[in-house]
């Protein structure tokens, strides 16, 4: 068993702009960003970052210098070298395609017999329009039949281009005709079923032999060419014929990423807020107040931790103190005098010695649209003894409908239409930065390449050193870095919402499962991961019952890679959708 050595598998290969041959090295070396070929000379350590990761991209030796007219041993020293990519000049094929441009193919011998350095400082100058790369076309249809050869055993071989042959090959074509005989007195046969013998006592001569072999070759070759005139198939037959290939071998992996299915991970139905344990049942109920409180909390001047004092006491039992001393006593007088305050009803005084607070709630109630069934009109005409009867789960409900009867006051619409006022104001401020640093970009590109073409002009068409060079690059590096740092600020302030907030905007799920699961990012619940679930099991319950699970901070990546699975069916379902309607 031959051993293969390590050194087998590196490749030398000519290098387009001159010089010593490229080492390639398929198993171990890198793939270089210029010419995509796995090389061990790779340059450069690129500082910018996206998305807190740093540019992978590098470049090999001869790439870096023909293309960019950079000297790889001073990239290698520079701590803060930026690669051609992030500097947007980048002229390697997949790049100059993205911005619309098409490649250069080989150009490093044009820019060195025209005076420039790099084809970089070439294309800057001159522009990219003027060179770029063809591909040469291959006739359409017909096979391309390529011209017979005899090898040392007499056998032929005929190659077809873009035609694999199903049939007998070559060499047994060849046996058959000689009828398994190989030696110069064998016998052949012919497809006119005459045979001619040789004698074995006359050695044949080598006019004989020859012809022979010019009959072998003739009569193989009329054989091979009837075949190939049966057999005529077009480009597009061939490539018809691949696809069905590939469907067949792909179907099997598909079935089976199918069939392994992402599965959400077992919730904890006990949740915990502010170091208060919600009861499944009053998990709804409680985040419903603490979000309004979170969106409201300035126009109804609500004291900080007031909301979780509130549900403190209500769920510790401590709600029957006397009313005078009652937080949640105070924020449901609170909300009513916001309520009758929007009515004309100013001359109304609530107390919380007495009963007016709770009447009045009775009278909202009785005049809404909102019908509660545990509370009925009587219950509010008999005082507070019937007040304190209710348990915790009634009076957040109480409190609930008190919250969203608040929502329909002036006082709300208008914080409402001030923060959607602010909000619109301050993304369109955002675009608009993101528009003027996206101009600052190109202005730079445009003053970078005048200043390279102005420094050669003054040197009389002599190109620049690479000190030259790196002075000018190094100036409007500098610029650039200032522009980057502003449009990044405004893509925070644009999806972040860095300066104010939209907390009056309703809250949008996360996302919504097809079986009544409903994922929330909530600003009151701040454990790790901070995704709620929220069950109303199947979506045609004409009642759904409703039950939230937490998520301790191990599940996150389980819970992530089940929303992403959602959001991946879904696409494919839009995607098949719209096939099917175009």
């Amino acid at each position: 068993m031959a051993v293969v050595s390590k050194n087998q598998t590196q490749q030398q290969t000519p290098n387009p702009g001159g010089g010593e041959s490229r080492i390639e090295d398929s198993s171990n070396g890198k793939t270089c960003h210029q010419c995509r070929q796995k090389r061990t000379d790779l340059v450069g350590s690129c500082v910018t970052k996206k998305k807190d990761k740093t540019c992978p991209i590098k470049l090999c030796t001869k790439c870096i210098l023909n293309r960019y007219g950079e000297n790889a041993e001073e990239v290698a020293l520079k701590k803060d070298w930026i690669c051609p990519k992030c500097r947007g000049n980048c002229n390697c094929s997949y790049c100059m395609k993205k911005r619309g441009q098409k490649p250069t193919g080989i150009l490093v011998h044009t820019a060195k017999k025209t005076g420039f350095s790099s084809v970089s400082e070439l294309l800057k100058t001159s522009g990219s329009d003027k060179y770029f790369y063809t591909k040469k076309v291959k006739p359409e249809g017909g096979v391309v039949a390529l011209p017979l050869k005899l090898d040392q055993e007499n056998s032929i071989e005929q190659k077809h281009v873009s035609i694999k042959k199903s049939r007998k090959t070559k060499r047994e074509e060849l046996k058959d005709l000689n009828n398994g005989c190989s030696d110069e007195n064998a016998v052949v046969k012919k497809s006119s079923s005459k045979k001619i013998k040789i004698s074995d006592s006359v050695h044949p001569t080598e006019s004989t032999t020859k012809d022979i072999k010019e009959n072998n070759i003739a009569e193989v070759t009329k054989k091979v060419l009837a075949e190939g005139k049966k057999k005529k198939t077009t480009a597009k037959d061939i490539k018809e014929n691949n696809v069905a290939d590939k469907t067949k071998r792909i179907k099997p992996a598909l079935k089976k990423k199918e069939e392994d299915e992402v599965k959400l991970p077992q919730g904890n139905s006990s949740i915990t807020v502010s170091g208060i344990d919600l009861a499944p049942e009053d998990a709804g109920n409680v985040f419903q107040f603490l979000e309004f409180c979170s969106a409201f909390g300035k126009a109804l001047d609500l004291r900080k931790g007031q909301a979780e004092c509130v549900i403190r006491e209500m769920l510790s039992g401590r709600s029957k103190r006397r009313q005078q001393y009652s937080t949640l006593t105070q924020m449901i007088i609170q909300l009513l005098t916001v309520i009758l305050e929007d009515k004309g009803e100013t001359s109304v005084f609530l107390s919380a010695t007495d009963a007016s607070w709770f009447t009045t709630i009775g009278e909202c109630l009785s005049e809404s649209e909102v019908k509660l069934d545990d509370f009925p009109p009587e219950m509010f005409e008999k005082g507070l003894s019937q007040y304190e009867k209710l348990n915790s789960s009634k009076r957040l409900k109480l409190l609930n409908f008190l919250c969203d009867e608040t929502l329909g006051t002036s006082v709300m619409r208008n914080c409402i239409d001030s923060q959607n006022i602010e909000s619109v104001e301050r993304k369109k401020e955002a675009k608009e930065k993101i528009i003027a640093a996206k101009d600052k970009e190109k202005q730079l590109k445009h003053k970078l390449q005048d200043e390279l073409a102005q420094a050669v002009k003054e040197k009389n068409g002599i190109p620049l050193l690479i000190t030259e060079r790196d002075a000018i690059v190094s100036r409007i590096n500098a610029e650039t870095k200032e522009v980057y740092s502003e449009m990044q600020n405004a893509i925070d302030m644009l999806s972040k919402k860095s300066q104010g907030s939209d907390d009056a905007v309703r809250t949008n799920p996360v996302e919504l499962d097809d079986n009544g699961l409903i994922f929330w990012r909530l600003k009151s619940y701040n454990d790790e991961p901070n995704i709620l679930l929220q069950d109303l099991g199947s979506w045609n319950e004409v009642c759904p019952h409703e039950k939230w699970f937490s998520f301790n901070s191990e599940q996150k990546p389980e819970i992530e890679k089940y929303i992403s699975s959602i959001r991946m069916k879904r696409l494919g379902a839009q995607k098949n959708a719209n096939t099917i309607i175009t």
